[in-house]
């Protein structure tokens, strides 16, 4: 009884990709986001307030839709990669990967034995239907898609053998860190950013991976897909919310002549800032 992973199929489409991002912890607001179109819901337990039920209750909510649910974890850590896992994302981003041998303890902490060291569940676990999906372990589980954020100089450095791990099926460049990282921070299109962008674009497609980000001032989701990335993430639920009510605001404040106390959003809250 085999789940389909609609991430994998429509990364194997090699279609455009375009995502939000996740940072309220609401399931709610998620299951929105799919039911309005979105090919991927990112949720976000980096940053964002969620808690491991807060999530699986998102992924609950994307599912009524067509959408994909995908999470980015804290860390690549396996404690706590293991009960994600078993919840059944469609895909996580494992921030800050700066080594092969990170990329290769990421892949293995989601695969299990022998190609990783997951730990078995899947008789009880959300992933595998409670134990009513018996191809889980064998099959669905591998479908999972793994991606890997580059957002240091480190990170560039490393990203010829980054992409040589197997298992890794998206390289995701965090345009913010790399930029604060090189010296750069809040200046996404600093000549020295988006040369490393671009280096590993390069790279990364020579190498067969997916590639993802997020935009900048300079470069919006329209010109980042022309240049040949897969996946696009440019706003998130606190961004659209924020400056929805602030145009609205905004409006009402000009009709009854009053000043607006919110007339600017700090360069971080910006597209970019995931």
């Amino acid at each position: 009884m085999t789940s389909p992973n609609r991430l994998k199929a429509a990364l194997a489409e090699a279609r455009p990709l375009f995502g939000v991002w996740m940072q309220l912890g609401h399931p709610a607001i998620a299951e929105m986001m799919g039911l309005l179109g979105y090919d991927v819901v990112l949720i976000d337990m980096e940053h964002g307030p969620g808690s491991l039920g807060d999530t699986g209750n998102m992924m609950r909510g994307v599912q009524r839709s067509k959408a994909s649910a995908m999470v980015r974890v804290p860390s690549g850590d396996p404690a706590f990669l293991k009960p994600l896992l078993d919840l059944g994302p469609e895909g996580v981003m494992i921030p800050m990967v700066e080594s092969a041998d990170q990329a290769r303890a990421a892949v293995a902490a989601c695969r299990y034995p022998p190609k990783g060291n997951r730990g078995w569940a899947a008789g009880v676990a959300r992933a595998a239907q409670y134990g009513l999906d018996t191809d889980y372990t064998l099959k669905t589980a591998a479908d999972l898609v793994v991606a890997c954020q580059i957002e240091s100089v480190r990170s560039v450095e490393a990203v010829e053998a980054i992409c040589t791990v197997d298992g890794i099926d998206i390289i995701f460049i965090g345009r913010n860190d790399l930029a604060a990282d090189a010296g750069h921070i809040l200046d996404l299109d600093h000549s020295d950013v988006n040369a490393m962008v671009d280096r590993v674009l390069a790279v990364a497609r020579k190498a067969g991976k997916k590639t993802g980000t997020v935009p900048s001032a300079g470069r919006d989701w329209a010109s980042l897909f022309r240049d040949g990335f897969d996946l696009i993430l440019p706003s998130g639920d606190v961004s659209l919310l924020r400056d929805a009510a602030r145009a609205e605001l905004g409006a009402f404040q000009k009709f009854t002549g009053e000043p607006s106390p919110t007339t600017a959003v700090h360069p971080s809250a910006k597209p970019g800032s995931y």
